[in-house]
């Protein structure tokens, strides 16, 4: 028996199941999980999916891996993680990446050194910018979330975890009304980073271009541990896997992608010295075999859509060959994985590998910041002079225009929206249908009913056309 393989078992076996919560934290559930000796994982929360903040101790004190988003509950779970660990020498933190919900309690370890990549500083600059419009988004959920518990529509089962949900998001409200101020990471990497703690040393490895371009792997060989924060996982504890819900490309350029394959593929030919992989968020799970064929699935998928984009291939055609289903079977129904964000990651990474300009990436980004009806006109124009440098689908604007439609209520934003997707698909029905519904809905009657018209003239067959022709025609007559 191999050095490693004795230390995987010894660490199996310390590393008892999850047992109930004994004591809360500002009115939620409170977790503590041993992974190892001298290593612990907190959390809050029976259903809703938070950040685990994990904790080892070395001879040269504390390290913590992560925050959460709620600064209060990590008060609270630096005392938890000091009683159980026996000390309070806190000595670094460590960020795997520089979303909220990771980086927000950082203040609570001001007096220690924060590690992260290099580009977690720039994301945290980001999202602290945009307070206002997240307190707004939390004010607007907080509002649905009560009204759907009022209404009695939440089944009896399903009870609990709406309403702990109401509590978490509360807090995170009273949080982002507090004006807070970000603390910055005070030591930064690119590619790795060793952190030699005596007894134990922490390797940071960048892992940018799937999650986020600030991912990293935190590699602490002496206690079988490997930390993965949000980029994965194979199985789900709750019905809401949060953050851990979407395995794909959303992130990270050319440069990065052959540092993330060197990097994982690495820490993949260290297999025997990790007895444990650790999501960043509580209700997720990760086997070895998992960690495997998602490293084998960005490793295919690097080197197919760079292909495409070298040969200027055919990507609407790529795309209809290279469905999950057929390409990828073993993962099609393992966590994290569906179309459309399979679909997503091939579009991601032909714009990154062609420079050709993804228009919905481009779009969301306006809409998110409230950009979308000022820029439109100068994009439309690009778009009319450079056509062949963009590539988009009639179904990706028809599904954006909905998404402003019914989820934000931008009802003029919805409008232009559906007037591109005519003005780029003037021959497709469903463009006509669409920009109708969204003057219906405006109010303005009469452009709809012309609207509706000119959709069924292209398509006799619709009935949806065929109804609010009826129903204009007639409350028009009222």
């Amino acid at each position: 028996m191999t050095k490693t393989t004795l230390l995987a078992i010894l660490l199996l076996i310390a590393a008892p199941g999850l047992a109930p919560a004994a004591e809360s934290v500002a009115g939620l559930p409170l977790h503590v999980q041993t992974l190892a000796p001298g290593a612990v994982r907190v959390w809050a929360g029976d259903h809703v999916s938070s950040t685990a903040v994990c904790a080892v101790a070395t001879k040269k004190g504390i390290v913590v891996i992560d925050t959460t988003n709620i600064p209060k509950l990590d008060e609270a779970f630096r005392k938890v993680i000091a009683r159980e660990l026996g000390r309070n020498d806190f000595a670094y933190l460590i960020n795997t990446h520089g979303h909220v919900d990771h980086v927000s309690g950082n203040g609570v370890y001001a007096d220690c050194q924060i590690v992260a990549h290099e580009s977690v500083k720039g994301m945290m600059e980001e999202m602290f910018a945009n307070i206002p419009r997240r307190i707004q988004w939390n004010e607007e959920s907080l509002q649905g979330q009560k009204e759907r518990l009022a209404s009695g529509e939440v089944k009896e089962e399903d009870k609990a975890a709406a309403e702990e949900q109401l509590a978490y998001e509360t807090l995170v409200g009273d949080y982002l009304k507090s004006s807070p101020r970000p603390a910055f990471p005070t030591k930064m990497f690119r590619d790795k980073l060793i952190l030699d703690c005596g007894d134990v040393s922490f390797e940071l490895y960048q892992a940018g271009g799937t999650h986020t371009q600030s991912d990293i792997f935190v590699l602490a060989p002496q206690k079988g541990l490997l930390f993965t924060g949000d980029m994965m996982a194979d199985k789900w504890l709750t019905n809401v896997p949060g953050c851990l819900a979407s395995f794909g490309f959303h992130s990270g350029g050319t440069e990065d992608y052959p540092v993330l394959l060197k990097n994982w593929q690495a820490l993949i030919d260290r297999k025997g010295e990790i007895a444990q992989y650790i999501p960043g968020h509580w209700n997720g799970e990760l086997s070895a075999a998992g960690f495997q064929a998602r490293f084998a699935y960005v490793k295919a998928m690097l080197a197919g859509v760079a292909g495409l984009a070298k040969a200027n291939g055919d990507i609407d055609a790529y795309l209809a060959a290279h469905t999950l289903k057929a390409n990828f079977p073993e993962l099609a129904a393992s966590p994290g994985f569906n179309e459309p964000t399979h679909r997503g990651s091939i579009k991601y990474l032909y714009q990154a590998f062609s420079g050709k300009k993804w228009l919905i990436a481009t779009l969301q980004e306006s809409i998110m910041n409230d950009r979308f009806l000022a820029e439109l006109p100068a994009l439309k124009a690009d778009m009319l002079k450079n056509r062949d440098q963009y590539f988009f689908s009639g179904a990706e604007l028809n599904s954006m225009g909905y998404f402003m439609l019914q989820q934000l209520k931008n009802v003029d934003g919805a409008i232009a929206m559906f007037g591109l997707y005519a003005e780029f698909f003037p021959q497709d029905w469903n463009a006509w249908d669409s920009l109708a519904e969204g003057y219906y809905t405006k109010g303005d009657k009469q452009k709809a009913l012309e609207l509706y018209r000119k959709s069924l003239e292209l398509n006799p067959a619709s009935e949806n056309g065929k109804k609010f022709i009826e129903r204009i025609e007639g409350e028009l007559k009222k």
